[in-house]
């Protein structure tokens, strides 16, 4: 199964002026179990960070995909990036490691969440997105396997700021997998 890095074979670069986002959700990370509560306190975090800092820096829109720009990384493994949207640019259907969050800034989106299921993936969940909202999704320790999403720009332009308690690009993708229409 290929993974996520196999998309991109450049290294994203920190963008100067925003390495504050990073001392501000440490404290929030090390403070214990990745578990709701931290969830919801890395979510209020990102949302408050993104009402009063413009993401306006990351605009280096690609025409076929979407650009990812760390803001940084943490030895402990959580990372941020902020991704650059153009209409119709998506992700692939892919998973993630045990902390996967993300915050839409501006613009428009379309966010699918699949499940595993007998002979491939089942799409179990559909959301537009057309305000500024934070999501995430915790998932099993030590796993790149959680959380089987795609996101799709469905405005003009678009900013969304992720956060990670690992490396993101080492989840598998799984758009060569069967999707399974839902009995429900």
């Amino acid at each position: 199964m290929q993974k996520i890095q196999d998309d991109f074979a450049l290294q994203s670069t920190i963008v100067p002026g925003y390495e504050n986002f990073m001392q501000g959700l440490m404290p929030i990370t090390q403070s214990g179990v990745i578990d709701t509560a931290m969830g919801e306190r890395i979510k209020q975090y990102v949302l408050d960070y993104v009402r009063h800092t413009p993401l306006t820096g990351f605009n280096n829109y690609v025409d076929n995909g979407y650009s990812r720009n760390y803001i940084g990384r943490d030895r402990s493994g959580w990372e941020a990036i902020v991704m650059a949207w153009r209409s119709g640019n998506r992700t692939s259907i892919h998973s993630h490691p045990q902390f996967a969050g993300y915050t839409f800034a501006d613009g428009e989106f379309l966010v699918e969440i699949f499940e595993p299921c007998e002979g491939g993936i089942q799409l179990v969940k559909r959301l537009e997105v057309c305000e500024q909202t934070g999501l995430y999704a915790i998932g099993e320790a030590g796993k790149f396997t959680n959380h089987i999403h795609r996101i799709t720009c469905l405005s003009a332009t678009a900013h969304s700021l992720h956060v990670y308690s690992d490396d993101a690009l080492k989840g598998p993708k799984y758009d060569d997998m069967p999707v399974i229409q839902s009995s429900r």
